[in-house]
């Protein structure tokens, strides 16, 4: 498992940064470990993609956007037509300064548009236009994602899935996971750290952060502390600090090819790659944490649709 560095950290969603301190954190970034990058048009109106252009005018080697929201009126809308798609796979590329970028996803797209076919005709477009070497689908906002994964890995244009997977919001990513790595498509996993709870950034509902993450369901951050002290005391003879578990777990339990993290400083920018050197978790602890979320997840605000694996 690779990390990347999620540029959505530095386009201002997480505070204001200055540009030279976010030009600063993308190019020290790789000498830290991580292998790229993931950003997407809507993050900053396509701030996140002229930072990396900016810091690195030759391009990079992974870089990975996303396209499917139109942000040309000023509030983002999302849009999934032909015309758009492409178009705005070339803004992309264009903002980026080089081509072909490594992957281009859709962005966030519905159930009613992935039963559609204009959309993997412009997946198909995006690589034999050389804008991306891969095209993919990012599924969200919500967790609670199974039909559109489902329906997604059903075409063959999908190279790569990129879904929400960490200790407390296990499904349905697990199963999205396992049944695309059986088909032999890439998995990219975002939200590690389940919103400030698991890096515990976020330690009492009062807490919880104004940004995107304050759009979880009432009762959720509760509901997820609850739950994060029980599985805080099965690691705790894991060595690490509580965010370098949080990513030794993603790597020990499912082995994603790619885990995205948000990373405002260069502080938690540092801390993150840790993970590395914690020794394999043990297969009775991962199945422990497993049970803990199963018999909880009922109970969460956001709860999702049943796995098919368990």
């Amino acid at each position: 498992m690779l990390l990347l560095y999620g540029v959505y950290s530095v386009t201002g969603m997480y505070g204001g940064i200055p540009r030279s301190e976010a030009l600063r954190l993308l190019k020290l970034a790789p000498s830290l470990g991580y292998a790229g990058f993931d950003t997407a048009g809507v993050y900053g109106a396509g701030l996140g993609e002229e930072l990396l252009a900016e810091a690195y005018p030759r391009g990079y080697p992974l870089v990975a956007t996303k396209v499917g929201y139109d942000y040309s009126g000023g509030r983002p809308v999302p849009r999934f037509d032909y015309e758009f798609l492409v178009g705005e796979a070339r803004r992309a590329v264009e903002r980026l300064g080089f081509k072909p970028v490594y992957l281009i996803q859709l962005h966030n797209p519905p159930l009613r548009v992935l039963r559609g076919r204009e959309v993997y005709r412009a997946m198909r477009a995006w690589v034999e236009e050389g804008l991306a070497l891969h095209a993919g689908v990012a599924l969200g906002p919500e967790v609670d994602v199974l039909p559109e994964g489902l329906e997604a890995l059903a075409h063959d244009e999908v190279e790569y899935i990129q879904v929400v997977y960490n200790m407390l919001e296990q499904e349905p990513g697990y199963t999205l996971a396992r049944i695309a790595k059986r088909m032999g498509v890439g998995v990219i996993v975002r939200v590690p750290h389940a919103g400030g709870v698991l890096d515990e950034t976020v330690t009492s509902p009062g807490e919880a952060p104004r940004d995107h993450r304050s759009l979880r369901r009432p009762g959720w951050y509760e509901w997820a502390l609850r739950l994060y002290s029980k599985l805080k005391g099965i690691l705790e003879e894991v060595p690490g600090t509580p965010a370098q578990k949080a990513l030794a777990w993603i790597r020990d339990s499912l082995n994603p090819e790619y885990t995205v993290v948000t990373a405002p400083s260069e502080e938690k920018l540092r801390e993150y790659t840790g993970y590395i050197g914690i020794p394999r978790i043990p297969q009775s602890l991962l199945e422990r944490i497993r049970e803990e979320y199963l018999q909880a997840v009922s109970e969460s605000p956001e709860r999702p649709t049943r796995g098919l694996l368990n």
